[in-house]
């Protein structure tokens, strides 16, 4: 009987059809870009850094079921209280013009905007080589080195497309 068990267990193990989890992860100077099950991040910091403390980073995040790039800026814990709404100015190193996206506070250290970029804003951010992130009325500021932003989008849009085409075709 257990070797009839242990038969079918086997044909039932060779038989059966696993997804793997697609991965994708692209690293450029302090810029990396990977997935998560359903989103695309990207983080100014190489992500040793920001595993356990993600602190004053920058990060652009592309969520497959809200298309389109959305920003995160993590400061210090403490910094605003969760649920205040804030405006992030993203103040740019070539031109006279200014980024202003809505944001709300999902912990008291990290800002989510609340929509998605422009093509607009993302157009003026990869002409860019420095990016000052401030959220309103703040004292904290986060520089960025914009200089990758051009291949840092595109690579977030790879991965977003790979995502998407295993989404469609799981096996």
């Amino acid at each position: 009987m257990s070797r009839s068990l242990a038969a079918l267990c086997l044909l039932l193990l060779m038989t059966t059809t696993v997804k793997s989890d697609v991965r994708f992860w692209y690293q450029d100077g302090n810029w990396t870009v990977w997935n998560e099950k359903t989103k695309c991040k990207a983080v100014n910091r190489p992500v040793i850094e920001t595993s356990h403390a993600p602190y004053m980073s920058f990060w652009f995040v592309h969520d497959l079921a809200n298309p389109g790039i959305s920003i995160d800026a993590y400061f210090w814990p403490g910094v605003f209280v969760q649920g205040t709404k804030f405006n992030i100015n993203l103040l740019v190193s070539y031109g006279d013009e200014q980024i202003t996206v809505p944001a709300e506070a999902g912990l008291d250290f990290a800002l989510r905007t609340d929509r998605p970029l422009s093509q607009t804003e993302i157009d003026l951010l990869v002409k860019q080589t420095l990016l000052i992130v401030k959220p309103e009325n703040s004292s904290f500021s986060i520089a960025v080195d914009a200089v990758r932003i051009p291949i840092v989008l595109q690579q977030l849009k790879v991965c977003a497309d790979v995502l998407g085409r295993a989404a469609q075709n799981p096996e």
